[in-house]
């Protein structure tokens, strides 16, 4: 009988296989890489040790029975029992936890569902231990294990990803689309700064030294001083980006987190269809591709942790340690962050050298890349020269972890000093990202003129301004976002435009910036072809929430913005004058009744199928049937 250490290994090695062909057929569009089946090799021989011990006990109590020794065979169908059983009991749970937290296996049916699992894969044991000595595997043994290792290392599953036309099919794509054949087209660049609020940027006026480059990038750009997001989530608002509709059209939000090409198509598909090759590059796994939002690019990029990370056997680790944590504490709590490999992004850097590295290989098409840069993000994490340059002395007790911190102290109240030290720490990451972005931007050469670039950002952030922090609202300072253009040219002049902008225009200035035809069902307008009318109307629609009673709504009209919280006929609704009031805090209704009355009706009017919309998804997702989709 092969030693503990050899069917450790054989059965790790067998299993880490089978784990990483699961992960390539839930993630084709990924490339085949040996660090996948290396690293979960590793976790699987760390679980094949922990069930040595019961495989051991079973072992001994079958031998007791028989009363003969156990055959390698049977040592090693019972290791791997006892090594893969936690992780499929486990993958029968996680389908009870959704939004529900662990309130969901508090019920019958997923404890007879484990019962369930558990039956039949002992009976797959016991059916391999009976049948496979009658078929002489002895001499077998070293080419399935050679299987094993091709497999786990190089077993390429076909991606569904959109089929790569290649350069020679782009003339016949663009005559599809209705183009010009003989002219050349220019390549598209949709940069998103993730959380990026724009009073923190140069071009928009701040005096501390946050972005030296992209004021110098702005020179040359359309700057658009009044652009709002039209949503507070990360991937709402980038579906909003990509389809240039609004969320209650296409439908994505934290209780449905889908792209659904049924009610939106994507700017990326008429790139495609054009014949652009089309890449997206994310540093989040709020923008996986599992979302769907990768439809229409032929290449997404959404490896920002290891490859082991996304093994079923990781999926264990995760949930136990993040349950450690909410439990224990410490030492298993990491600020907020409680695992010790997995951070769900990656830093700048790696997004840009890995969208580089495609811009330049030698497919002669034009690109539409979208690159969505996550550093400025939570946590707050400067690097030390940035921090210095940026970030005062401070002795307080808030750090860049904010009330996640395993220091934070719950019933302290953050003050002047401890909201000035957090907003610091941004303009420094802030700082960190203009530093990183420089290279790329170089690297482009845009002075070819052949390359145009839209910079913008998914949603702002906020510092306790109003009581308010992160994201979580419709404050001005989290959906007021940077919208610059330059379009491709030598050396193009930029101009400053004051009129009212919104996210919904980035979709029709996209395809606009490569000649391609705007859809007029789109809400949203082509920025260069036109300049907005200054009293322009706009909608932020803040869904992503899992009460319904607090959905907000912002109408923006003139100088007015106009809240409305949770649905009719139970909405409250606040009226703010921006001029005097830059924040959007201070309800001014009673001064001015028949402005309140005239958006209140605007925004019913507005709102009619977009509010029953609401009410069917909010209906589904509380739903079990929700709750599982």
């Amino acid at each position: 009988m092969p030693s503990l250490p050899a069917r450790v290994l054989i059965t790790a090695l067998t299993l880490a296989a089978v784990d990483s062909v699961l992960v390539r057929l839930d993630i084709p569009w990924r490339p085949v890489e040996a660090s996948l089946y290396l690293q979960a090799s590793v976790l699987w021989a760390v679980f094949a040790l922990l069930g040595a011990l019961p495989a051991k006990l079973t072992l001994e109590r079958m031998r007791a029975r028989s009363r003969s020794e156990p055959t390698a065979l049977r040592a090693g169908l019972v290791l791997g029992f006892w090594t893969a059983l936690p992780v499929l009991v486990h993958a029968t749970l996680d389908r009870h936890t959704a939004f529900e937290g662990l309130a969901g296996v508090k019920a019958v049916r997923p404890w007879l569902e484990v019962f369930g699992v558990t039956l039949a894969f002992s009976g797959l044991v016991f059916g391999l231990d009976l049948a496979l000595p009658r078929l002489a595997l002895d001499k077998l043994r070293w080419p399935a294990l050679a299987l094993v290792l091709l497999t786990g290392f190089f077993l390429p599953l076909r991606s569904r990803s959109v089929a790569h036309s290649g350069a020679a099919g782009s003339a016949h794509a663009a005559e599809r689309a209705g183009l010009p054949t003989g002219e050349v087209r220019p390549n598209v660049l949709l940069f998103v700064w993730d959380t990026c609020r724009s009073d923190r940027l140069a071009p928009y006026g701040y005096d501390r030294e946050t972005t030296p480059n992209l004021a110098s990038f702005a020179e040359e750009a359309h700057v658009f001083e009044d652009s709002l997001s039209v949503a507070r989530f990360t991937l709402t608002s980038h579906v909003s980006l990509l389809t240039g509709l609004l969320p209650s059209t296409h439908g994505t939000r934290l209780t449905y987190l889908r792209y659904d090409r049924r009610r939106a198509t994507s700017i990326a598909e008429s790139f495609h269809a054009a014949g652009y090759r089309t890449g997206g590059f994310v540093g989040t796994d709020v923008l996986s591709g599992r979302t769907g939002v990768r439809s229409g690019f032929e290449v997404w990029d959404d490896q920002v942790d290891p490859p082991v990370c996304d093994t079923n056997a990781w999926s264990l680790v995760h949930d136990v340690q993040s349950l450690l944590a909410s439990t224990l504490g410490a030492p298993f709590r990491g600020n907020g962050l409680p695992h010790w490999i997995q951070d769900f992004q990656r830093p700048a850097e790696l997004v840009l050298e890995s969208a580089l590295e495609w811009i330049g290989n030698a497919d002669e098409r034009p690109w539409f890349c979208m690159i969505n840069l996550y550093d400025v993000h939570w946590p707050y994490l400067p690097r030390d020269d940035s921090h210095e340059m940026l970030v005062s002395d401070y002795e307080g007790p808030m750090d860049g972890y904010l009330f996640r911190s395993d220091a934070w102290d719950g019933e302290h109240e953050p003050d002047a000093a401890d909201k000035r030290h957090i907003s610091e720490l941004y303009d420094a990451e802030i700082r960190d990202l203009d530093r990183a972005v420089e290279g790329f931007l170089a690297a482009l050469e845009l002075g070819r003129g052949d390359t145009a670039v839209c910079l913008t950002s998914d949603h702002g952030e906020a510092f306790g301004e109003a009581g308010k922090w992160k994201h979580e609202d419709i404050l001005e300072p989290q959906v007021r976002v940077p919208l610059l253009v330059r379009p491709a040219a030598p050396s193009p002049r930029g101009r400053r435009v004051s009129a009212p902008v919104s996210s919904l225009d980035v979709a029709p200035t996209l395809l606009g910036l490569a000649g391609l035809p705007v859809p007029e069902e789109l809400p949203g307008m082509d920025l260069l072809a036109r300049d907005p009318e200054p009293g322009r109307e706009r909608l932020v629609e803040d869904r992503d929430h899992f009460d319904p009673s607090i959905v907000n709504i912002g109408l923006y009209s003139g100088p007015w913005k106009l809240v409305r919280r949770g649905f009719p006929p139970g909405a409250t609704y606040t009226l703010h004058d921006l001029r005097s009031d830059g924040l959007g805090e201070l309800d001014v209704q009673a001064d001015h009744p028949r402005v309140f009355e005239q958006l209140r009706a605007r925004m019913i009017e507005l709102r009619e199928l977009a509010d029953a919309r609401d009410r069917a998804s909010e209906e589904f997702t509380q739903s079990a049937e929700g709750l599982k989709a």
